[in-house]
């Protein structure tokens, strides 16, 4: 799952892991932003080792839930959306953050359209960019080689067409995903 802030990844994730009863790899960055806010008041400092320790992070956690789950795993972001929150906190890529994106491959990307309402929780502040961020998203999807929808639309309509192709990823043989 990808998705600029208050784009509904984070439901649509917990949405999918219960309808197919499967783990659910929550998003580290958001759990180490959290954290690091409450060391920090209000005001973060990113740093460049900020974000490769999130995506180191985030995929020990998809590794360990991985080690469980068959036949899916629903991950709340990867290390590819962090390698773009890098780009939209920092200015600039992480080369070795790209490096740990590149080094993944995933059956499915789900991008998270930005044509839902923006809602304030207290610790977004990137309402002006969800635009460039969801169309840096698309961009860098399509240079990968996995397959990727966007979901668009009301929550129910997000639900249905994700689980529409992830029941014909299930149901298809494996050389034909």
């Amino acid at each position: 799952m990808l998705g600029a802030e208050s784009t509904g990844t984070t439901t649509l994730a917990r949405e999918l892991a219960d309808r197919y009863r499967c783990p659910l790899v929550p998003e580290y960055g958001r759990t180490f932003c959290e954290q690091k806010r409450l060391a920090h008041a209000s005001t973060i400092s990113w740093r460049s080792e900020d974000f490769v320790h999130i995506a180191r992070q985030q995929q020990a956690d998809e590794d360990a839930a991985a080690r469980q789950a068959w036949p899916l795993l629903i991950c709340d972001t990867d290390a590819l959306a962090t390698s773009i929150w890098h780009e939209r906190y920092l200015g600039t890529a992480s080369p070795e953050v790209a490096a740990l994106a590149a080094s993944r491959s995933y059956t499915l990307y789900l991008l998270t359209g930005d044509d839902i309402p923006f809602v304030q929780d207290g610790t977004r502040d990137g309402e002006h960019l969800r635009g460039w961020m969801t169309n840096r998203f698309r961009h860098a999807l399509a240079v990968r080689s996995e397959p990727w929808i966007e979901v668009r639309g009301s929550r129910t309509a997000r639900f249905a067409t994700a689980t529409a192709r992830i029941d014909q990823l299930l149901t298809s043989p494996i050389g034909a995903r």
